[in-house]
């Protein structure tokens, strides 16, 4: 009878020192989290990856066409940013490569325009919400999009087309951030015109995802 009672009271020790130990387990990953997490949120300066879904449609000029239809298509973007933290405000620029398509009915005349670009925004963003663990933000500002290569094709074939080797536009949106994931939705617009012939200003409506590196 001693021994049983000796080893139910070893087994309720070791018990205790299981749940012991897994409760000290489980503060110690808090805490890693917590100061991995607190240190994100004070560094001044954040860089990352994002990528996303560009809707983009464009504004044309056919003087000798009856009816014009600008319909939107989507293309894509992937690229980096660099978070400047200054309090509640912040700077980033960015450098992305975007791949844009449209399309163009003329008098029934189906056309495809492909654009690709190196774009290079410069937002200036305002943090709304400011929390260790979550941000929401408004951000504005220029963007520079310098050609790649270009495309302008009809059901007939290709459509001889000057375009433009630097575009300017202009974007406004929001985004929120939770941990190191980032999501942005914003509208950018044309500032200066794709082409000197048929094809004027971009309209595009863009969604990213993104991930801080630190």
């Amino acid at each position: 009878m001693m021994n049983v009672k000796k080893t139910l009271k070893l087994v309720l020790r070791k018990n205790e020192n299981n749940i012991a130990m897994k409760k000290l387990i489980l503060l110690a990953v808090v805490c890693l989290f917590s100061s991995a997490l607190f240190a994100q949120v004070s560094s001044p300066v954040n860089l990352g990856l994002h990528a996303g879904l560009v809707s983009t449609k464009i504004d044309s000029e056919f003087p000798s066409a009856t009816t014009i239809k600008d319909k939107a298509d989507n293309g894509m973007m992937l690229g980096a940013f660099l978070r400047i933290n200054l309090n509640k405000w912040y700077l980033q620029p960015e450098l992305n490569y975007v791949s844009r398509k449209s399309e163009i009915e003329v008098d029934g005349l189906s056309l495809d325009v492909k654009r690709k670009s190196l774009d290079v925004p410069m937002l200036l963003g305002y943090k709304l919400v400011k929390l260790p663990a979550f941000k929401l933000r408004t951000f504005a500002g220029p963007v520079a999009s310098f050609k790649i290569d270009d495309s302008f094709k009809s059901t007939l074939g290709e459509v001889d087309e000057d375009f433009e080797g630097a575009v300017w536009n202009a974007k406004v949106g929001a985004g929120v951030d939770v941990w190191k994931l980032t999501l942005d939705v914003d509208y950018e617009f044309g500032l200066s015109d794709v082409s000197s012939e048929f094809l004027k200003k971009n309209k595009m409506f863009n969604v990213t995802l993104g991930f801080k590196l630190f």
